[in-house]
């Protein structure tokens, strides 16, 4: 009798547990789904409620513009140069003619990076040339200074045209454009800069 006692105490504490269990049912009515953000700079919202960035942005909404660790330069377009050498052709012997214009890229210290090894006869009214590097430019100091030079090639010694200063990288424009416009302080030298960015 004792025994059966024990067993009934055992099986009422069991019985109690077990409609607890399956009495518990989720509670549909509670939304556990996360608090959707708003994604800046071209961010795109996941499905857990964060946000993907775009190349150069991070943070939990995209808010951080990163700065590059580097850029390269993979064209420079001559839009505007001088058309005259002071009144005068850029080149008269044998004959007077337009410029050979090339261009060179340097730092401030006068270290040259890039010269673009061949020339195009140009004239400076109203026609772009191009000169795309290969390989491109590689920049590591983003924030630097640099020099874009514009020469005439002459057989002797070539004549210096303009140049325009100019940093790869301004924390100050929106995004990373792909081309920046850049001008000399008298306006008689711009180019069109295309660059690549690397974070």
């Amino acid at each position: 009798f004792k025994t059966y006692i024990m067993k009934k105490l055992i099986y009422i504490p069991l019985l109690i547990v077990s409609i607890l269990i399956t009495s518990c049912s989720s509670d549909d009515s509670v939304d556990d789904s996360c608090l959707p953000i708003t994604c800046l700079n071209g961010g795109v919202q996941t499905v857990d409620c964060g946000c993907a960035c775009l190349e150069g942005y991070s943070g939990s909404n995209c808010s951080n513009k990163m700065t590059p660790t580097s850029v390269r330069i993979t064209k420079i377009q001559v839009k505007k140069f001088p058309d005259t050498n002071n009144g005068d052709w850029w080149d008269t012997f044998p004959s007077n003619s337009n410029a050979d214009i090339y261009i060179a890229l340097s730092d401030l210290s006068g270290n040259y990076i890039y010269q673009s090894g061949y020339y195009q006869d140009a004239s400076g009214l109203n026609v772009t040339y191009d000169f795309v590097p290969d390989p491109p430019i590689f920049i590591s100091d983003v924030l630097g200074d640099y020099f874009i030079e514009l020469y005439d090639l002459d057989d002797v010694t070539d004549d210096f045209v303009s140049l325009l200063l100019f940093t790869p990288y301004d924390s100050s424009i929106q995004g990373f454009p792909a081309i920046i416009t850049r001008t000399n302080s008298n306006n008689t030298f711009e180019c069109d800069i295309t660059l690549e960015y690397t974070w």
